[in-house]
This record gives structure tokens, C-alpha cells and sequence, in this order.
């Protein structure tokens, strides 16, 4: 299988396992789950567009139902200079995003400005020393 590397986002802890939450509401979030996956709390399932063409499941429940939200900010190095990981593709490789210097995101083949900031797609083999910081939401 695919190497999976930890992504930047919120997780939810539901019934003993992590769940990435896609997107959510006031009261209620979206888990990235299998529809085989047992949800009983979920009150809506289906499919959400997730880049190349690909479509990814999800469960609606109430945040209620949540043990914990989990805010996950994973970073990593390319050719010395931090990156945030910001998601894996369908396919493998990595969005990074990166704030710094216009010569250090050109060297990594970053698109972007100094203003919005840097971001592309890079191989896993071209991270290194991931760091993974989580906080619990109260």
C-alpha cells in the first residue's frame, strides 16, 4: 500500500479510532469514512468530489457524538526548508505549503507569492523529518 503520511487538519476521535474530519457545521462533522465503516450516529453519508476526478466517502454525525477533536499541524523538510504538509493526493505524492523566501520555494518548485504564499506537490521521498504536533480542542 501507499505510504501514508500524516496530514495537517482536525481529527476526530469516534469510538476508540481517528477519524479526519473533511468539513463540518455548527454542530455536526463530516468523517472521512468507508462506507463499510460502522457509524451508528452517522444521519447522512455520500460522497464528496476530493481532486483528480476521485471521489471520497464521508459520515455526517453530531460533534456530540465525538470523543475529542484532535487539531493536527504536521511540517516537514524539503532541502533544509520547514514545509506544512498539507494533504496526501489519491496518487501518493504530498501538497506542501510553505512561507519564506522566493528563492527557497523556487528551488523546491513551488508556485505562489511572498503575499499568499507558496505551495506544490512533491514526491514522500523528498520529506523529511516530519514533525507532528497535536492539540485537543477543549
Amino acid at each position: 500500500g501507499e505510504l501514508m503520511v500524516p496530514v495537517t487538519g482536525a481529527v476526530a476521535e469516534y469510538r476508540g479510532q481517528r477519524y479526519r474530519i473533511l468539513f463540518g457545521g455548527d454542530d455536526w462533522v463530516a468523517l472521512d469514512a468507508d462506507p463499510a465503516t460502522d457509524i451508528p450516529d452517522a444521519f447522512a453519508r455520500g460522497e464528496s468530489p476530493r481532486g483528480q476526478g476521485q471521489l471520497g466517502p464521508w459520515a455526517k454525525l453530531p460533534i456530540s457524538a465525538l470523543d475529542g477533536v484532535i487539531d493536527v499541524v504536521v511540517s516537514g523538510a524539503i532541502a533544509g526548508h520547514r514545509v506544512s504538509v498539507v494533504r496526501q493526493l489519491p496518487d501518493g505524492r504530498i501538497n506542501v505549503g510553505f512561507v519564506g523566501d522566493p528563492a527557497a520555494a523556487s528551488e523546491m518548485g513551488l508556485t505562489g507569492d511572498q503575499y499568499m504564499g507558496w505551495t506544490g506537490v512533491v514526491s514522500p521521498d523528498d520529506l523529511t523529518d516530519i514533525h507532528v504536533e497535536e492539540t485537543r480542542r477543549a
